[in-house]
């Protein structure tokens, strides 16, 4: 008896506090406060996040060359001008964490090689499908955003250029954690709107997302 009764009140104390905690962050942020996005049917916050992965080089790969052109230290990949399409190709999943269906807003960052006037054009091929374990998922037919950052760019500069237009980001309406993306990053120097004329250096790439909490109740369900 005793023990149910801590139980109880333990529940009780720790469903009040948790309560009153989004309560404070609510209450602390204001309507122009980006950090915290609220759903309107309750009172949970939801926090942005950064959901990294790893390039690799594929067909029409880019150039591994030392950074600002020298001849020692770190190297990056450059997407150079005046070599047809290069690209970088990668997976992502989406984590335990992420707030199911909602937008998630991919963006390049980026170094000009060169300082110099000009427009880089950035392509964005994807395709995003869920993991459902009654019934396998087929992979829609891939989309491509086309991006303009626009110049002039100063050498070895950190640029960010977001990759849907105006930073809409890509509907997550319907898709779950663990769901795949398949993707890939390329550039087209010899296209009319690259104007550009230096290599352009992909330092990362990553999603913002949304999360509302440290994971998932089950191994493949919120």
């Amino acid at each position: 008896m005793n023990r149910l009764f801590i139980i109880i009140v333990l529940s009780f104390i720790f469903g009040f506090a948790s309560r009153n905690y989004a309560q404070a962050v609510l209450s602390n942020s204001t309507s122009e406060d980006k950090s915290v996005v609220t759903n309107p049917k309750d009172t949970v916050p939801y926090f942005w996040d950064d959901l990294r992965m790893t390039l690799d080089n594929g067909s029409s790969g880019t150039a591994l060359e030392y950074f600002s052109g020298k001849t020692a230290g770190p190297q990056i990949y450059y997407f150079r001008n005046n070599d047809g399409l290069e690209a970088m190709s990668f997976t992502v999943q989406l984590p335990h964490s992420w707030r199911e269906g909602s937008r998630i807003y991919p963006h390049i960052h980026w170094t000009p090689k060169e300082t110099l006037p000009g427009n880089v054009e950035w392509n964005f091929d994807y395709t995003w499908a869920n993991f459902n374990p009654e019934k396998a998922e087929v992979f829609p037919k891939i989309h491509t955003n086309t991006l303009l950052s626009v110049g002039p760019f100063v050498a070895n500069t950190h640029n960010i250029t977001v990759l849907t237009k105006d930073n809409e980001g890509i509907d997550g309406t319907g898709k779950k954690v663990s769901s795949i993306l398949i993707c890939r990053i390329w550039r087209y120097s010899k296209d009319a709107d690259d104007t550009y004329e230096a290599d352009a250096g992909a330092l990362f790439l990553d999603f913002h997302i949304q999360i509302d909490g440290f994971g998932s109740k089950q191994e493949y369900k919120k």
